[in-house]
């Protein structure tokens, strides 16, 4: 039974293969056409796969004079981790390594500028900035803003990378980075630091509320350090804590008004309860989806030592029977059919989309929580479901989504299902990340190569 469901995914692993080959390609190409630009440069359009034409500098935030502290970590990452799957193809695998060493050297330097800070944007010199009166440059230091989400992606980027290239000082800045920006969500003096490009996604910091997402992207990274670092408790009971909160705060245990079972809410209020806005409950399906993929990573790479301490075998066994209902629950909320698509945000009490434009990572990362999940819950009685629904998001993502850009994907999609220039992070096309690192786990997951802690987990 355990092996079922996922033999009726393995058909996908060369296609996704083929998908994770292209898209590092012109990371790498990109970065060796111009060595002089130390960073990651994914700045092109992926609907007419252009360049981002260069502006006056106080009002250009596309170009390369505007660096992305999200896409680098995340980029470095994805280096990581590609350069590590590629070991069959050892000519590609070097180009990850060079480039990763060259960057993340880079980076590092501008956090030390920073004194171990990073932004959402900066110079290439490493100068923060964000975007001020009048759509122009505002200049800031890093020490006057607390930790943000550059913190999380770009510690974890430094930490595979070190722990890759075999270097001890950048591991330590990346753990550090990631501490210290744990250490404020826990304090509550973390704040979201992006910037938004798209009205009908707003990212606006509240007092009256409390988003799920950075939890859950450091749970991510939680899982990440569980595998880089297997012996080490600390990241095992990070990641318990952020995934215990995750499912006690952001779902619903039970049917309760409009909320139904299983219901995965962005934003809790002061009481901790599922935040109303406007009458609205908010779901971003692709987060929950995401959300369900990175605790099964999480799970999967702590293996039995997560179970150590008394209690932890029931809170495993509950992750392992709600976590798929939470998955499918989000995909039958999300997922446009006609278009084939994952809508942006979901009103759960209504029960329809709230900005229907569908960004393409919520696609892969489906992929790959629902193939994680499959390994982590042999015995849950929807498996069927979960595999059918990699399948749906795999013909959506690798067909619907595909751009001029060889090896890229469109950003984004409109609910007809036509190219959007609605920007759903940032300008930069993704480095990897989304698509890559999620592809990887989902072929590494049919083919039997999900390494992690002990099995005592999946029993």
């Amino acid at each position: 039974m355990t092996d079922e469901c996922l033999t009726a995914l393995r058909p996908l692993a060369p296609l996704c293969r083929e998908a994770v080959i292209a898209g590092i390609e012109p990371v790498l190409s990109r970065y060796e056409k111009r060595k002089s630009y130390p960073y990651i440069d994914t700045k092109l359009s992926t609907i007419t796969g252009k360049d981002f034409p260069e502006e006056e500098t106080d009002r250009d935030f596309k170009s390369r004079s505007a660096v992305f502290g999200w896409i680098q970590g995340r980029g470095l990452e994805a280096l990581a981790g590609h350069a590590a799957f590629l070991s069959d193809n050892p000519d590609l695998a070097k180009r990850c390594d060079r480039m990763l060493l060259a960057v993340s050297s880079q980076v590092a330097a501008v956090g030390k500028k920073n004194n171990g800070r990073f932004v959402f944007l900066f110079t290439p010199e490493g100068r923060p900035f964000r975007c001020g009166i009048g759509g122009k440059r505002e200049y800031f230091s890093a020490l006057d803003v607390p930790p943000g989400f550059a913190d999380i992606f770009t510690g974890k980027g430094l930490a595979a990378a070190g722990v890759r290239l075999g270097n001890p000082e950048m591991t330590e800045l990346g753990t550090t980075v990631l501490r210290n920006a744990f250490e404020a969500l826990k304090f509550g003096t973390f704040t979201s630091d992006q910037i938004s490009f798209d009205p009908k996604n707003p990212a606006r910091p509240s007092q009256n509320r409390t988003a799920q997402g950075p939890w859950m992207i450091i749970l991510g990274a939680f899982a990440l350090f569980c595998e880089l670092f297997p012996d080490t408790w600390e990241w095992r009971e990070s990641g318990y804590e952020c995934l215990s909160r995750l499912l006690e705060k952001h779902t619903a245990q039970k049917d309760s008004g409009p909320l139904k079972r299983f219901d995965f809410f962005e934003f809790i209020d002061n009481e901790n309860k599922p935040c109303v806005d406007g009458g609205k409950i908010i779901q971003d399906p692709g987060h929950t989806l995401e959300f369900t993929g990175l605790a099964a990573r999480f799970l999967l790479k702590a293996g039995s030592k997560l179970a150590y301490h008394p209690g932890r075998r029931d809170f495993i066994n509950n992750c392992k029977a709600i976590l798929p209902d939470i998955f499918l629950s989000a995909f039958k909320n999300g997922f446009i059919k006609e278009s084939g698509g994952i809508c942006k945000t979901f009103d759960l009490v209504s029960r329809k989309p709230v900005n229907d434009d569908m960004p393409w990572w919520p696609l892969p990362e489906a992929m790959r929580a629902a193939s994680l999940l499959l390994l982590l819950c042999p015995e849950h009685p929807r498996r069927a479901e979960l595999a059918e629904a990699a399948k749906t998001c795999a013909r959506a993502f690798l067909v619907g989504f595909r751009s001029p850009a060889p090896g890229l994907f469109i950003q984004t999609r409109a609910a007809d299902g036509k190219p959007s220039t609605a920007i759903p992070a940032t300008p930069d096309a993704d480095p990897g990340y989304h698509t890559g690192l999620s592809l990887i786990d989902l072929i590494k997951a049919c083919e039997g190569a999900f390494g992690g802690g002990d099995k005592i987990v999946l029993r």
